[in-house]
């Protein structure tokens, strides 16, 4: 049972910014959820089968996450898979623009294996999508500093 998230985020930012700062893994730290401790196993060049790690803080509780990256498509395109054992999911970053406005889409798919998780993006699935559809919002909101912008 999938549970899929999305949000649009229109930036005052060139592309090239925008995009050198989201597929630079050590800034998922800056504005993604929970994440601390992000790097790319090697401390090689990103690019399509690379190992991220990283640190997700969940309900006060610290786990150690490893992803892959599936696809690298600079300027444009990333995604990356959680392969470690935790709660499974996809995440796809899609990047457009020019050198002085930029647009993202970031898409979160979730595949739940413990039990909360599958009650919540079950029945309560109305809950889990407003709980999640939040969490995007505010990561908006935490590039947006990142970058410079007003909130």
């Amino acid at each position: 049972m999938a549970a899929a998230f999305s949000i649009e985020a229109d930036f005052e930012c060139s592309l090239d910014h925008l995009w050198s700062y989201v597929s630079h893994v050590p800034n998922q730290d800056h504005w993604v959820f929970g994440m601390s401790d992000s790097e790319v196993v090697g401390s090689g060049e990103i690019r399509v089968g690379s190992e991220i790690v990283g640190t997700s803080t969940e309900q006060g509780k610290a786990l150690r996450v490893t992803m892959t990256v599936k696809e690298f498509d600079p300027p444009s395109r990333i995604s990356w898979e959680n392969t470690d054992g935790h709660t499974p999911f996809i995440t796809v970053i899609t990047c457009s623009g020019n050198q002085t406005s930029s647009r993202m889409s970031y898409h979160v798919t979730l595949y739940p294996t413990a039990l909360l998780m599958k009650i919540v993006m079950g029945p309560l699935r109305p809950l889990g999508t407003i709980i999640a559809n939040r969490m995007l919002r505010q990561e908006i909101v935490h590039l947006r500093r990142a970058l410079g912008e007003q909130a």
